[in-house]
């Protein structure tokens, strides 16, 4: 999972509105493929590690910093391509919280893949909070607050 988290910082000021994501495929204990989202629009983590996979994608596990999203937007929903791929399991480190976009996890074991939400959940949800604070509060802005003070002593050593 934390291979997965440094992929998906490489999206990082590209993918808004949507979040950073990565993805790794394990087989036999060994990576057979990544990806990460690049770019807003682009492939998503999921259909990129899978087709550097290939047919080793079959039977495998899948690490994914966030949900698979199970909708069509810009791109297919990559459920749709994890079931086609025939991963075995896939873990996840944070649940998608949108309503259009969640949802993935169920619809994976409905269709007889292992689902497990854990690990690095705490950097899951810290490498995409304003996506995270805007699905939750979607009538808030996310504000960061950047502050620089120094410390000045009062008395002189002259």
């Amino acid at each position: 999972m934390r291979r997965a988290l440094t992929l998906a910082q490489q999206g990082w000021g590209q993918t808004a509105p949507n979040p950073m994501v990565g993805a790794v495929v394990v087989r036999d204990g060994a990576i057979v493929g990544e990806g990460f989202h690049a770019r807003y629009g682009e492939p998503h983590a999921e259909v990129l590690a899978l087709k550097a996979a290939g047919d080793k994608a079959k039977g495998s596990i899948m690490y994914v910093t966030l949900e698979p999203c199970n909708h069509f937007g810009k791109t297919p929903p990559c459920t749709e391509a994890i079931i086609q791929a025939r991963v075995g399991r896939v873990v996840i480190a944070a649940a998608d919280p949108t309503a259009l976009a969640g949802g993935g996890a169920r619809h994976l074991a409905d269709y007889g893949i292992r689902v497990d939400f854990r690990g690095e959940e705490a950097a899951a949800l810290e490498l995409n909070a304003p996506f995270f604070f805007a699905a939750t509060n979607p009538d808030r802005p996310c504000v960061t607050l950047a502050v620089r003070a120094s410390v000045f002593s009062s008395t002189s050593t002259m």
